[in-house]
């Protein structure tokens, strides 16, 4: 075989490893937005209902369908009167904007998770 042949065919098989890598990383990444999607929609649908108070609102750099991305500092009220802190980061439709300042009330749903309590706010934007 000559030197030339062996370059192609590594050339080749390297191009073949790498595309399947990266496909398959692809795919795993799709399902778990598609799984963190699923999960924020049913926290809003069988969630807990509740209030929150606002502590801060840090804009990110992201933004989903011209909606900016907002990192809410949050402490949230239980129904049986007792408070956690937690930081929740969604998506706010740009006329609710004057609703999210600092030291507003919103409406928040949660679950327990174990120990863990995962939160979502109501009037956030989700596709």
């Amino acid at each position: 075989m000559s030197v030339t042949l062996i370059i192609f065919v590594a050339v080749i098989v390297f191009g073949l490893t790498t595309g399947t890598i990266t496909t398959i990383m692809a795919f795993k990444l799709l399902r778990n937005n598609k799984e963190k999607h699923h999960l924020r929609k049913s926290i809003l649908m069988d969630g807990i209902p509740t209030e929150a108070i606002i502590h801060d609102i840090v804009q990110t750099s992201s933004s989903m369908d011209g909606r900016p991305g907002v990192r809410l500092d949050l402490t949230v009220t239980q129904v049986d009167g007792r408070t956690f802190p937690t930081i929740v980061e969604t998506y706010i439709p740009i006329t609710h904007i004057p609703h999210f300042q600092k030291g507003n009330v919103i409406n928040v749903r949660y679950i327990a998770l174990g120990n863990e309590r995962k939160v979502e706010v109501q009037d956030a934007y989700l596709p």
